[in-house]
């Protein structure tokens, strides 16, 4: 990956982004952003898929440049809501493509002498998987409609954000433990350029699943703070 030492603008081109670090390839798909933007600026093809502009810029940076961005101040300064869009679209990403894909891949690396392991490992990763259904689940069906009400001006008083953070487990961690049987225990005796491509993924699904806990609850949760703080003085 690229040393990336700009701060990136809506002027820009879509297409220089993406040049400058190919990951946000992956920011386009949970956003449901299309190629074949052509020679448009970043303002215009976010204006088109009905995303704000400012918003993008700041998850784009925020993935690319954390070392040259300030990154609590800049998000003190954007409206929420596109936030719960980009968390709910990851959701969908995580549950519907990533992982899925990750173990229709564990189970071709195995050789039929390791049948025993590869179970081990496929129930590993079903349990694991279950558990991120049910944390997202939460937060889809209980946590973002709160928040939305919230940010509308009609929230429900029988709940509180806190009781969100309190049960906000880590879903990353057990990322970290497969990988490591894999890369410990698996004989040399499987697909080892499927192996190596099943343990790229699981890297990049832990940053991207960091990253994911990071916004959530070092940026939404104590905006959220904020806003029940502002509407229990106006009571």
């Amino acid at each position: 990956m690229q040393n990336i030492t700009i701060v990136f603008n809506k002027k820009m081109k879509m297409s220089e982004l993406i040049d400058a670090d190919y990951h946000l390839l992956l920011l386009l798909n949970r956003l449901n952003i299309s190629l074949g933007f052509g020679e448009k600026s970043v303002d215009a093809v976010c204006r088109e898929n009905e995303f704000d502009t400012d918003c993008f810029l700041f998850l784009a940076n925020y993935q690319s440049n954390k070392c040259i961005i300030n990154i609590e101040e800049a998000f003190r300064t954007l409206p929420l809501a596109p936030f719960l869009r980009y968390l709910k679209s990851s959701h969908s990403y995580f549950l519907d493509r990533r992982l899925p894909n990750i173990r229709r891949k564990l189970e071709l690396i195995f050789p039929e002498t390791d049948k025993a392991l590869q179970t081990v490992v496929l129930d590993f990763f079903d349990n694991y998987m279950k558990e991120v259904f049910e944390h997202m689940q939460y937060e889809d069906d209980t946590v973002f409609p709160y928040v939305y009400s919230l940010i509308d001006k009609h929230s429900d008083k029988h709940y509180s954000i806190n009781i969100f953070e309190e049960r906000h487990n880590d879903i990353e961690g057990k990322m970290n433990d497969l990988k490591q049987i894999l890369l410990k225990y698996v004989p040399g005796t499987t697909d080892q350029m499927l192996m190596i491509n099943v343990l790229t993924e699981l890297y990049m699904s832990e940053e991207e699943l960091e990253a994911h806990t990071f916004i959530e609850d070092n940026l939404v949760i104590p905006r959220v703070k904020e806003i029940e703080a502002e509407r229990k003085k106006k009571k």
